[in-house]
């Protein structure tokens, strides 16, 4: 009889052997750092807000599907990668894709959803602005709240960055993470019209 080796020797586990594969929770970045905009995706095991997975380890930010393009010089056709590891000291600001907070994320951890009051403000860094509205609960004073307590990246909602080099260059989203280690000073933004 002539030996089978057409299985490997360790597929003979049943269906019922194998351990479940867990889903993998994908969010969609736009990582700027100070000279270049990196669009990829970043995995994680459960849902999770995009700032909760940014300050929950003081691991480089993995991203898979990447695509890089310079913020200066001449138009060209971006780079692809199939995945890199970003420092997060070289995180200006982020603009997820996917901003809503998971229903799950909600219903475990409630007391993080609370109504907010939102204070408008201006951060710069060394060559952005990012604008927006900075969240604190109720009770809070704005003119004592910090933008630096507490996280190394912070949301801000209805958000704009401008690249100072060229004010053309602009980014707005419903949430701008600003990382707060590359702020250099904040202050009240100019209020909009009609607030």
């Amino acid at each position: 009889m002539q030996p089978d080796f057409s299985q490997r020797p360790d597929a003979h586990t049943s269906l019922q052997e194998t351990e479940p594969v867990s889903p993998r929770h994908l969010l969609r970045l736009e990582v700027v750092t100070n000279s270049r905009r990196i669009v990829g995706v970043a995995q994680h095991a459960t849902d999770v807000r995009p700032v909760d997975l940014l300050n929950g380890t003081a691991e480089p930010l993995a991203l898979a599907d990447i695509e890089v393009t310079p913020l200066e010089g001449q138009p060209q056709a971006p780079q692809r990668w199939p995945q890199a590891h970003v420092s997060k000291r070289a995180i200006a600001f982020i603009v997820p894709h996917e901003v809503a907070p998971p229903a799950a994320a909600i219903n475990r951890r409630p007391l993080e959803y609370v109504e907010k009051r939102r204070w408008r403000v201006s951060a710069l860094l060394p060559r952005f602005m990012v604008t927006g509205y900075f969240h604190l609960p109720p009770a809070a004073d704005p003119a004592k709240a910090s933008l630096f307590w507490n996280a190394d990246f912070v949301p801000l909602t209805d958000a704009e960055a401008v690249f100072l080099p060229d004010p053309g260059v602009t980014w707005k989203a419903p949430v701008i993470i600003v990382n707060t280690a590359r702020v250099e000073t904040y202050c009240p933004a100019a209020p909009l019209a009609g607030e």
